[in-house]
Formats: C-alpha cells, sequence, structure tokens
C-alpha cells in the first residue's frame, strides 16, 4: 500500500462502485461483475475468416480518454482513488457541472500520428479508441449531441477522424469502444446521474434509438473502415437492443468484429474480466484486456508503470493461454501520451520485434506454465520464453513424447544443448547471452507437440506454485474472488473455501475434506512449502495438514485482518462495505518428495470454527537450500 493513501477510504469507493455497476437497464442487486460486462461466453465459432487476423495478431492497444482525462482523478481539489473514468459517478458531481467542466477541456497537444507511430513500434496492429464512456461524453463530432468534443469545447476539433487518417497512414486498423447502456447524462439510460425531472418516465428506448444508434451509425459510417467495435457494461438490457447493435453493425461494416459485452451470448469473440490474467486457457476466441500501470484514463497520481519486460511477460502468458491481449494507455487530458509509455511501449516493440516469430500467428501451450516463463507455439516448434534464467544454466521440460531435432536461441546468440532422460527434455544454455527482456528458446519437435501430463513440475531449480485453480476438490468449492487495489485496478484470484461437513457443529473435521493437486516430481529431495491465504477471525487457529507420498506437514492457521463479516456494513458517510482480500504468504515446514514423477500433494482441514474462513489461494514449493 502506497504511503498517504487512506485503505478505508479506498475500500468505501470500491463498495461504491460495485454497488452501483449491479444496477443497469433494471435494478438487480445480484448482478456480478462478469453479468454486467455481458458475462464469458466461450465463442467457439473460430473457423470465421473474418476473425484470423485478429488470431494471427495478437497484440492491441486500448485507449482510454475522454472529458474525465483533464480531471486525472480530482474533482474541486480533492483526489478520488479508484477508477479515474468514473470519477463523475465517485464524486457525485451533478450532470450540470460535469457537462459546464468540459469547457476547460482543450488537448491542444493531441498528435494521431504520435498514437498511430506508438501501435506501429510496439508491434501492435489494432487501436480501439473510447467514443463514447459512461460519462456520455462524445469523443467525436456527433449530430445527435451538444454534450461532445466539438459542440461543448474549446477544442473543436473531431480527434477520432484524425486518428482514423493516421492508422490508415501507419497500417493499423482502428476500432471503436462505445458504452450503449450507462449513459450518465441521459435520463432515460442506464445509471442516470442527474437530477429527477418531474414527469418523467424512464424510457430506455427512446435513449436507445435517439442516442445509440444514431451515434454508432455515425462511428460506423464517418471514419473509413472499422475493425472492432467494443461494447461494454451491458448489464440487463434485454437481448433485442444487444442484436440491434449486431445488425446494424454488420449492415455498415459486414467485416468488423464485436466483443462479447454487446451483452446476451452475442459477439463473436470474448472479453476477459478487466486487468484478468488467466492461468487456464479457455475454448474459442478470447481476449484479456490490462493496463500500463493501474489506471484505464490517465491519473495524476497513478505512477505505478508495468516495465516493458513485465508487458511483454503479460502478452506472453496470455497467447500461451490461447488468448489475445490488449494493452490500455491512458492519454493526458492535453492528449500527450505519458513519457513512461511511450518508452515502456517502445522498449516492449523492439524485443517482439526480434522475436515476432514466437508471438505471431502462434496457438497455446500444451502446458499450463511454467515458473521460469511459458511456452508458444508454431507447427513442430515450441518457443521457450524463459522470464527467469536457470542458476546453474538448465531447464526441464517434462511429459514431451516427441523426438527433439534441433533446440537453438532465437536470438542466434550462443549454443544450446540438449539430452533427453525418459520424457524429460534437459536444456543447458549458453554462459552468456545477451541482456535481453525475455530469451527466447526455439525447440524443432519431429511433430505436433505432444505431452503425457499437464501435471505441474517441481523440478528442483524454480519455486513451484500450485494454485488454487489446478486443485481438485472434495467437500469445498473452488471460488473466484473480485476485489479492487490501490488505484483501481480489479484483482481475480481462485480461492479454496466452503469446506462442507453435514454436521454443522463439527465442520471441517471431515475427513473427505480435502484439495488435491497432481504434481510432476523431476528431481525427488527436500522442499520447502509455503501457504499464501486469507483469514477472518473466525479462521484464527485452524488445524491443517499437508500430506505428500511419503512426508506430512502440520501447521496451524492465523487471521490475516481480511473481514467478511464487515460486508453489508456501512462507512461513515453510509456506504456499504466490501473489504478486500488480505492474503498472508507462510513457510509451513520441510517436505520430502522422496519418488520420482507423477504423485499427488493434498492440502485436507482438521479442526475449525467456520468452515467459510480460510480461503487458499496457492502452495508454493520451493527447493531447500
Amino acid at each position: 500500500m502506497r504511503k498517504g493513501i487512506n485503505q478505508y477510504a479506498m475500500l468505501t469507493v470500491f463498495s461504491l462502485l460495485i454497488s452501483t455497476i449491479n444496477h443497469a437497464a433494471t435494478t438487480n442487486k445480484n448482478k456480478s461483475m462478469d453479468e454486467q460486462w455481458g458475462q464469458f461466453v466461450q465463442h467457439t465459432n473460430i473457423t470465421d475468416p473474418r476473425l484470423q487476423w485478429m488470431i494471427d495478431d495478437k497484440y492491441s492497444m486500448f485507449i482510454h480518454w475522454g472529458l474525465y482525462s483533464q480531471m486525472a482523478g480530482k474533482w474541486q481539489n480533492k483526489t478520488y482513488y479508484g477508477i479515474g473514468e468514473w470519477l463523475m459517478h465517485m464524486a457525485n458531481i451533478p450532470t450540470n457541472e460535469y457537462k459546464a467542466y468540459a469547457k476547460n477541456f482543450n488537448p491542444e497537444k493531441f498528435d494521431a500520428d504520435t498514437f498511430a507511430k506508438l501501435a506501429k513500434d510496439s508491434g501492435i496492429s489494432l487501436i480501439v479508441i473510447t467514443a463514447k464512456h459512461h460519462e456520455g461524453f462524445a469523443m467525436f463530432d456527433s449530430a445527435v449531441s451538444d454534450f461532445t468534443i466539438t459542440k461543448a469545447t474549446s477544442f473543436k476539433r473531431d480527434p477520432l477522424k484524425e486518428l482514423a487518417l493516421a492508422c490508415k497512414k501507419y497500417g493499423i486498423r482502428l476500432g471503436f469502444y462505445y458504452s450503449q447502456n450507462f449513459d450518465w447524462v441521459e435520463p432515460d439510460a442506464a445509471m442516470y446521474k442527474g437530477p429527477k425531472i418531474k414527469g418523467h418516465k424512464r424510457d430506455f428506448k427512446r435513449y436507445f434509438d435517439n442516442k445509440v444508434v444514431p451515434q454508432v451509425t455515425e462511428l460506423l459510417t464517418n471514419y473509413g473502415e472499422i475493425s472492432q467495435f467494443w461494447f461494454d457494461t451491458p448489464g440487463n438490457m434485454s437481448k433485442k437492443y444487444s442484436q440491434t447493435l449486431v445488425d446494424l453493425v454488420k449492415k455498415h461494416q459486414p467485416n468488423c468484429l464485436l466483443n462479447s459485452r454487446i451483452g446476451n451470448g452475442l459477439g463473436d469473440f470474448s472479453t476477459m474480466g478487466d486487468m484478468h490474467i488467466p492461468l487456464k486457457g479457455h475454448d474459442g476466441v478470447w481476449e484479456s484486456i490490462d493496463t500500463t500501470n493501474d489506471s484505464w484514463s490517465y491519473a495524476w497520481y497513478d505512477k505505478h508503470w508495468k516495465s516493458p519486460k513485465k508487458l511483454m511477460q503479460n502478452l506472453v502468458r496470455v497467447i500461451a493461454r490461447g488468448g489475445l491481449f490488449k494493452l490500455n494507455i491512458g492519454p493526458k487530458g492535453d492528449g500527450s501520451i505519458p513519457a513512461q509509455v511511450i518508452e515502456n511501449m517502445t522498449i516492449a516493440g523492439q524485443w517482439l520485434a526480434k522475436n515476432k516469430k514466437a508471438i505471431y500467428a502462434t496457438t497455446a501451450s500444451p502446458y499450463h506454465g511454467f515458473p521460469w516463463g511459458d511456452i508458444t507455439v508454431k507447427n513442430n516448434k515450441l518457443y521457450l520464453h524463459v522470464f527467469e534464467l536457470p542458476k546453474q544454466g538448465k531447464l526441464l521440460l517434462p511429459s514431451l513424447q516427441n523426438s527433439v531435432l534441433s533446440a537453438v536461441m532465437l536470438s542466434g546468440i550462443g549454443k544450446v544443448t540438449f539430452e533427453k532422460e525418459n520424457e524429460t527434455l534437459i536444456l543447458t544454455l549458453p554462459t552468456k547471452l545477451n541482456d535481453d527482456l525475455i530469451h527466447v528458446i526455439e525447440i524443432t519437435l519431429d511433430g505436433t507437440p505432444n505431452i503425457s501430463s499437464q501435471a505441474l513440475a517441481i523440478d528442483g531449480i524454480y519455486p513451484t506454485s500450485l494454485p488454487a485453480d489446478f486443485a481438485i476438490v472434495t467437500a469445498a468449492k473452488i471460488e473466484e474472488v473480485r476485489w479492487m487495489e490501490k488505484f483501481g485496478e480489479h484483482k481475480h484470484s481462485q480461492n479454496i473455501s466452503q469446506w462442507k461437513n453435514k454436521n454443522a457443529k463439527a465442520q471441517w473435521k471431515n475427513k473427505n475434506a480435502k484439495a488435491q493437486w497432481q504434481v510432476n516430481v523431476l528431481k525427488p529431495g527436500k522442499y520447502t512449502v509455503k501457504i499464501e491465504y486469507a483469514s477472518d477471525l473466525a479462521g484464527d487457529g485452524s488445524q491443517w495438514q499437508l500430506q505428500a507420498s511419503d512426508d506430512t506437514l502440520s501447521f496451524v492457521t492465523m487471521d490475516t485482518g481480511y473481514r467478511r463479516n464487515l460486508l453489508g456494513s456501512k462507512d461513515d458517510r453510509g456506504r456499504k462495505i466490501k473489504p478486500r482480500m488480505r492474503y498472508q504468504t507462510v513457510e509451513l515446514g520441510l517436505l520430502n518428495l522422496t519418488k520420482l514423477g507423477l504423485q499427488n500433494i493434498t492440502l485436507i482441514p482438521r479442526v475449525a470454527e467456520n468452515k467459510q474462513a480460510v480461503w487458499v489461494k496457492r502452495l508454493i514449493i520451493e527447493p531447500y537450500e
């Protein structure tokens, strides 16, 4: 947590956001974030030829830019820490004041060429920019609204038209983001933020017909070829509206692709939850969306920039799971791109240019990932992306059925030697390598990659993480928990919880309750075991056992400070609180893994006061040194 930030205030801001997001075209307090985003629907029609360019290109740019960018997270000299583009909502800004503020928006430093060139230099083929976010402000010239950048500001220019020309110049595809359900300045839209109008009866159809359809039509017909239309937060919007938008896009731009947040199971591809880099892959065509720091839009306080290496690691992780990666930037109110964004993305782009054959037109890894990095695939070639070089210069690749024809550094620097012991490929890396973001090894096989097991490997070289995602549970539940940290970034984590027992007075004493991970031990020996978990007060003192094939650890979990019992309570401003997860990582002891090969590691709760008091995120198995 950063110095000077009120943690309690951040929690209440998050609670307010989540509470309000759960009200869409009609109120439904039980709506999850996934449901508000249109749910994650697996679009399996990957044979549609319109999708091929996106599947091959992998990497695109998101731009969150609007009137909120001028405010940069501050209203009337007060900073609101959270999602910058939600400032109107967080600060409860009256609609008339918010609209009047537009006169201060004059992005005179906006240069469309800078954006298109940055995409080109970064190895990106598509830019998707916010045309209208939830604030209702159009970043383009619209005939059906006066609340636009061309009419309500002194800027007067249409930046989307300029960007369309720049994208054409640099060979970059163009797409638009449009908030179709939320519009905080429209009395008939979902989540209207203005004053009550005497005698007015809300009519979503009127808003949809008079603003959404005309503006989407303008975007489809006035800016040349549009490759992607990115809708957001459909909530409870009925299917007929989603279908109308599908038909409208297909009418004017038949090759334009639609994301799943158009709602109601429609769209050409699926979008994960915000800032979600998944540990498991999904069927069909899907994308993960992330930011260059923690904020979508520009916020004056957010300097938590992801390094070039981290940006490329996230890209590789998503591609290795079979997905596509959309990376967001948040321009300043003056229209310029923060210097650190340009620097980091340019450096990352230079790495990508040298290693493009290991990224573009590749497919998912047959493995779940490794502590040292990840793998992409192209036909009979494996591309090992090594994030962290091994101390002894050796990498172990288990369960490989194929014969290996060659192994080379993609950079061409140094020689890789290899041998196979049963199904394990042992690679010895060059002793001297250049200082690169990620080192890539190209392995040529005798055919399509074929592995005998996806079990997570314990190799005696790197620490191995055993996430809840890969556990097989009995009398328990694996559930995803979402929360918000720092300055608005969403967090996602699978946790093992809700250990069940028919006898309520003897919860967790059921010896059948367990979580089990299958692992592949490549090097038997001694390992230090750690656990990352969250617990409230009721879980304090819970007794557990960790069992391997020939060894056992016993331990006790302690209260980590998570307060589930605050759920539904209110702060001093009357807002509901939703506490964020508070994990601790604790060393459990020494575990002897004497058996080579596939085996199970099992976590068993023995005694606890409350079946929902402990959330297990993962185990960590480290070589004992």
